[in-house]
């Protein structure tokens, strides 16, 4: 898919961004602690679609964080099947190392998403990961970030590139799970 073949109300938009699977509780999604994540992500979710009326939600779909919350996302489709899922991809192989079941998950939720926008038509490059961060800042208003506030990385630099384009900022610990908001006049 192209760019741009749908429309994005980037006033009802949300992109996430977090650690991948080493920084939280391991690749096993059904791990207590990433378990416990996952229903706070929920519960958060569906607070933004409530109150916020946010409909449109954006995921990097990395490993971890992106694609445990592209899955909450079609979970709650079933209560709220006006939400839309975009993924967006970096690059054509992005799933090309990984473990058979993580494809399989992964190509799962393409199937299930209502837009897939390829950042980069090429395989994977140095630049193409953070260039499909700046692309989800750069559509949506809101952020969810599954962060601890301290490490460096990938998921730094989207929130560092979220501030400096004045997104609302939420940060969900995936430790503590405490939720702060970090809101930025337009």
């Amino acid at each position: 898919m192209s760019y741009f073949q749908f429309e994005i109300n980037f006033d009802k938009t949300l992109a996430f961004t977090g650690h991948r699977p080493d920084k939280l509780f391991g690749y096993d999604p059904l791990e207590e602690g990433n378990m416990r994540l996952f229903l706070k992500l929920k519960t958060l979710v569906e607070r933004l679609i409530n109150r916020r009326g946010i409909d449109t939600f954006v995921s990097g779909m990395a490993l971890g964080s992106d694609m445990w919350s592209a899955q909450v996302v079609l979970s709650l489709r079933k209560k709220y099947p006006h939400i839309k899922l975009i993924c967006a991809v970096p690059c054509m192989n992005q799933s090309e190392k990984w473990k058979r079941e993580d494809k399989d998950t992964y190509h799962n939720i393409l199937k299930d998403a209502d837009h897939i926008c390829y950042i980069s038509k090429e395989n994977y490059t140095p630049w193409c990961m953070q260039r499909r961060n700046e692309w989800m800042i750069d559509n949506s208003k809101f952020l969810i970030a599954i962060w601890d506030g301290v490490e460096a990385g990938g998921t730094w630099n989207t929130v560092k590139y979220a501030n400096k384009r004045q997104r609302s900022i939420i940060r969900l610990d995936p430790k503590s799970l405490s939720v702060t908001l970090q809101c930025k006049k337009r």
